[in-house]
């Protein structure tokens, strides 16, 4: 029996995009403020990151977004954490 793909990307355990986008967004793009206390942007974050703020718009919107690696890894330099921290860390925040 063939198997629906949409239904197979959905397993129990298996992060979505909807969890690795809402898992950045709140850990620095929601409600972050800089050094100073002042509210951080999205035209900030992205420019901080080498990305635009449309981009950075589409991860923090609650539905999430197919975040291409290239994007992730940008934003991973920023944040001076590695690809599998990240998905350490991401996992112990939704299993």
């Amino acid at each position: 029996m063939a198997t629906n793909k949409s239904t197979s990307l959905e397993l129990k355990g298996m992060l979505s995009k909807k969890h690795i986008c809402n898992f950045i967004a709140k850990k620095w793009i929601i409600d972050k403020k800089d050094e100073n206390g002042k509210d951080i942007s999205f035209t900030s974050y992205g420019n901080q990151c080498d990305l635009v703020t449309s981009t950075i718009s589409k991860i923090a919107s609650d539905e999430g977004y197919n975040i291409p690696i290239n994007t992730l890894i940008k934003i991973l330099r920023k944040e001076e954490m590695t690809l599998s921290q990240f998905f350490i860390e991401c996992e112990r925040e939704y299993f």
